[in-house]
């Protein structure tokens, strides 16, 4: 893992010099940044290389060069190249009666389910400063506290995950799974599962809509660390974020309504459409309930 930052020229390798001064120091780091506890001074940034293993070499198809030699016949035998039968020049052509057709794969939808939801976090820059300067926040322990016992809750009669994951994710400009995965680990310090991911994520998404109520309503919160947020575009992009996607219509509901509309029994619609008779009646008694009269049998 490597660190960039200016330090003065000197004879000693920097890198080493800032290392040495780092693992003596009370440092702390906010995303990949590092700072010193007591004095606030900025050290560094980790950058995080991914590991990009070398290529195989490539295998060799034609081991020894055997091919070259010898050919294969009809019975299986290996005989020499000079043995091969030469094709007669009175041979007619192969055509072919049945032309080969292309084969047609076969498009299998995704059972995957929906896209993961991702947020976006316009209290991040707030809240990673308040810690940053060392202000104290006891509120953002009650929310965060709370959320975590309205959203995942108890197993066991223990917290489903750790205040300290829940506080870190708030801190993040984005919550979602795919994001916490980068920055949490379990307690054995191995990557956290995607069902526990899942949990803290929820109880991030529960707190921060407290917090920022809690914010909003008290401006001089904000004020202390000069940061403005707009709370009318956060509630706006909260609530089209959560919306339900809608669900389509089938594509034989209105003509199964117009037919019943038209006198025509219900199993005979179902017949001509093919589709079971109690889902026409529910959607007889759909229409009916939204003031559509269609009295169909």
């Amino acid at each position: 893992m490597n660190i960039n930052t200016t330090t003065p020229a000197s004879s000693v390798c920097p890198t080493q010099q800032l290392r040495e001064k780092v693992a003596t120091a009370r440092t702390t780091t906010i995303g990949d940044v590092i700072y010193d506890k007591v004095t606030k001074e900025y050290y560094g940034v980790y950058i995080r290389t991914p590991y990009l293993p070398e290529p195989a070499p490539e295998q060799l198809i034609e081991a020894g060069g055997v091919k070259k030699y010898w050919y294969v016949a009809e019975d299986g035998s290996p005989l020499p190249l000079e043995c091969r039968p030469t094709p007669s020049e009175y041979l007619a052509p192969v055509v072919d009666l049945i032309p080969k057709q292309p084969i047609q794969k076969t498009e299998h939808k995704s059972k995957a389910g929906k896209k993961p939801q991702v947020i976006n976090n316009p209290l991040a820059a707030a809240l990673s400063t308040f810690r940053l300067e060392g202000r104290p926040t006891p509120w953002l322990d009650d929310f965060a506290f709370g959320a975590i016992c309205t959203g995942p809750g108890v197993i066991n009669g223990k917290h489903s995950v750790a205040l300290a994951d829940v506080k870190r994710l708030l801190r993040l400009p984005e919550l979602s799974v795919a994001t916490a995965a980068e920055y949490l680990l379990n307690h054995d310090r191995q990557p956290m599962s995607t069902r526990q991911l899942q949990r803290v994520v929820e109880a991030a998404r529960t707190a921060l809509r407290g917090i920022a109520l809690h914010l909003e309503r008290n401006p001089e919160i904000l004020r202390t660390v000069d940061v403005d947020i707009d709370f009318d575009k956060f509630w706006a992009s909260n609530d089209d974020q959560t919306k339900p996607a809608a669900t389509a219509q089938h594509p034989k509901k209105q003509q199964a309504l117009e037919m019943i509309r038209a006198g025509i029994p219900t199993q005979t619609t179902a017949r001509e459409l093919g589709i079971s008779k109690n889902t026409v009646k529910k959607w007889d008694r759909e229409a009916q309930a939204a003031g559509v009269v269609a009295g169909g049998q």
